[in-house]
């Protein structure tokens, strides 16, 4: 799959899963926002109640209060009911000053009343402020006592208008009329019975600003949502009186009531986005192994061909029968298929090493070593193909004969050495300027390998220790190699509990430095 395809593909992924998760939260939204209503509404509805609950009950307990006061000792009237005939005939005797409604009879703290309607007598049964029960007889037909019940009714009528001119042309405190504990009670039980356990806070505040009532952590801080009510509106008042309630538990409410299904929503949206995103990240990922993966079949396609083109050369020269064999000088052609056998072997070994690096296979043969002798024979090997180059390998020591020794397997850590000296010859210029420093520090062995080379750019020294990568240098094959040195290098420090460090400056060089526990004897 070409590039271009692939981040098409990816652009237009990423826009559909953008819209499902704009979708998805959209619907989270106007999920929580119907729920909010819906509550906003159930409390505002409650509220409505406790204000008319509370209007009810002050107006009850002033009727109350002014019919008592109406019907204080001194009013008094004498009158008898007789059931004997059909219609019923009412034999009223009036007293003086009856303002009220004629009693019936009294007695065990019980009142009768009789109130006329039509052509229809109510007996109203009243015990204390309370009314009991009633009786009706229909058909009054004694015009002397009809007259006399009505002049009673007029009375009362005007004793009603009085009251309600007294009512309405007072002006009390709110909380005169209502007690705050009347007010909460009224308040608790209108939102239990409407469903609602929440914790709430509430105030009573006069459009003054002014605050009557109020619960002991009510505030007017900006981040609740206050629901209000109007208090006694139906009443003549100097000044308007409001209920204010919050809920403090009311977000988590309204979120936590989507339940299961906004919940495994948020879950399901939040794990297709990791999800799309790791697969991006593999797919990109594996375009990029596979590149690499090209350019290591190329360069290892070059890599052996070298070899195995002079070893083919080598044996033509030898099989030529027009050559004299005292002309053919055996030794050099023998050399030649010797040198190059053995860097074909070499090659292939280290791709193998890598393929058991990566299974988990690998056994190292750690012992006791002496990494001074290590250096310092690959620095001997290394020293003639140099020279060569006119070139310079300098090598430090100061580490010392007894602290120089590592428990490692040797064979690998020279392999570690002989890397990172032929990667500083490969990478620098026409006469390579190497140099080569031990020394210890805190418990641990440090070598450095530093040349004067060409040295690598910031954004290619995350990657030189990965696996088949290697530094871009066009379609010049000049500079051979895998890209499994450094890597290799990498796993086999790490291996012996060990740290390798890279630092670099383009066009100014490069020095890797590799740290290992010392030997110490227990």
């Amino acid at each position: 799959m070409s590039k271009r395809i692939l981040w098409i593909l990816t652009i237009a992924l990423s826009l559909t899963l953008l819209g499902l998760v704009y979708i998805q939260i959209s619907w989270v939204e106007n999920a929580i926002s119907l729920k909010d209503k819906q509550f906003q509404q159930l409390v505002n509805s409650t509220l409505t109640d406790v204000s008319r609950q509370l209007e009810n009950y002050y107006t009850t307990r002033r009727l109350n209060a002014i019919i008592s006061e109406r019907l204080s000792p001194g009013t008094e009237m004498d009158w008898q009911v007789e059931l004997d005939g059909d219609p019923p005939e009412v034999i009223i005797e009036e007293s003086e000053d009856a303002t009220a409604l004629p009693p019936v009879a009294e007695g065990d703290g019980m009142e009768e009343f009789m109130e006329l309607i039509g052509d229809t007598v109510i007996v109203i049964r009243r015990e204390g402020n309370e009314i009991v029960d009633t009786i009706s007889f229909s058909e009054l037909r004694n015009m002397e006592s009809r007259k006399k019940l009505e002049q009673s009714m007029k009375e009362q009528q005007v004793m009603i208008n009085t009251i309600m001119k007294k009512m309405l042309l007072e002006d009390v405190a709110f909380e005169e009329r209502v007690e705050q504990e009347q007010l909460e009670d009224i308040l608790s039980g209108n939102l239990v019975d409407r469903g609602i356990s929440l914790d709430y806070e509430y105030s009573v505040i006069r459009d003054n600003n002014q605050e009557i009532y109020a619960s002991g952590n009510f505030d007017t801080s900006t981040e609740h949502y206050y629901f209000r009510t109007a208090l006694m509106k139906n009443e003549i008042q100097d000044e308007e009186t409001y209920l204010y309630v919050y809920f403090p538990g009311q977000q988590a409410l309204v979120r936590g009531s989507l339940g299961f299904l906004g919940t495994s929503s948020l879950v399901l949206t939040l794990l297709m986005v990791v999800l799309f995103t790791f697969a991006l990240y593999v797919i990109f990922r594996q375009k990029k192994l596979s590149d690499i993966k090209n350019d290591f079949v190329n360069n290892m396609t070059h890599e052996l061909k070298t070899p195995i083109s002079t070893i083919s050369l080598a044996s033509q020269m030898l099989s030529d029968n027009s050559i004299p064999d005292e002309k053919k000088n055996l030794g050099h052609i023998s050399r030649i298929i010797q040198t190059e056998s053995k860097r074909l072997g070499y090659q292939v070994e280290r791709v193998l090493q890598m393929a058991v690096l990566d299974q988990g296979h690998l056994v190292l043969k750690k012992a006791p070593v002496s990494m001074n002798e290590i250096i310092t024979t690959v620095a001997q090997n290394f020293r003639l193909q140099i020279e060569n180059k006119q070139g310079k390998l300098e090598v430090i020591d100061a580490a010392g004969e007894d602290e120089d020794m590592v428990v490692g397997d040797k064979v690998h850590l020279m392999n570690v050495v002989t890397n990172l000296v032929d990667n500083a010859v490969k990478y620098s210029r026409e006469e390579p300027e190497i140099m080569v420093r031990m020394r210890n520090s805190s418990g641990n062995y440090r070598f450095s390998v530093q040349d004067k080379g060409f040295g690598i750019a910031k954004d290619d020294q995350k990657k030189v220790f990965d696996r088949f990568y290697r530094v871009s240098t066009g379609n010049v094959h000049d500079v051979k190699g895998f890209g499994l040195g450094l890597s290799y290098v990498k796993l086999i420090v790490e291996q012996h509990g060990g740290t390798i460090r890279l630092s670099s400056e383009l066009n100014k060089g490069t020095t890797f430095d590799v740290t290992i526990p010392l030997y110490t004897e227990k």
